[in-house]
């Protein structure tokens, strides 16, 4: 069986219709980030993106695989503030239909090898919403390690979340 590459592609304007397809996918969308997006929002948060990549390198990136050879979700780095500090921090959003076959594990890794080889950077974090199990089994099973946990703004309220770290050794 060969093994699933994956393929990191910046996000553009004319991936509108697979980002609504995530962005206003209530499922995945509120467990993690408790909303979804209006067609205006999703287009808001496509010039966001653009935005990162000028202003650090990376950002949001859609997701594709080599075997299914079509987007599965988006992943990324992104410079984020928790508790008013700076984290440079690994995220991903795969679709229902390829969730449960260990692509998050891998792309996980793929993100943590990007974040300390191609962008040097010296830690990287994940942050999980304290019910989601399957993501803390993802960033566990990549050698991070629980750091803190805080209280995130999310919809008119506040949702406990979990911190994971884990530092270059490299450098």
């Amino acid at each position: 069986m060969t093994e699933d590459a994956f393929i990191f592609q910046k996000i553009a304007i004319n991936d509108f219709p697979f980002l609504k397809s995530i962005l206003q996918d209530e499922e995945l969308m509120l467990l993690g980030w408790g909303k979804t997006y209006t067609d205006a929002e999703v287009m808001e948060w496509i010039e966001k993106i653009s935005q990162q990549y000028t202003e650090y390198g990376y950002s949001y990136f859609i997701v594709k695989s080599s075997i299914v050879d079509k987007p599965i979700g988006i992943a990324g780095i992104l410079r984020t503030t928790i508790d008013s500090q700076p984290f440079d921090e690994i995220a991903y959003i795969l679709k229902k239909e390829y969730q449960g076959r260990g692509y998050a594990t891998k792309i996980a890794r793929e993100l943590i090898g990007l974040a300390f080889a191609e962008y040097h950077l010296s830690q990287v974090v994940g942050q999980v919403a304290i019910e989601n199990s399957f993501s803390k089994k993802v960033l566990e099973k990549k050698g991070m390690s629980y750091a803190f946990n805080y209280q995130r703004e999310q919809n008119d309220g506040k949702k406990k979340y979990l911190v994971y770290q884990l530092s270059n050794d490299c450098g």
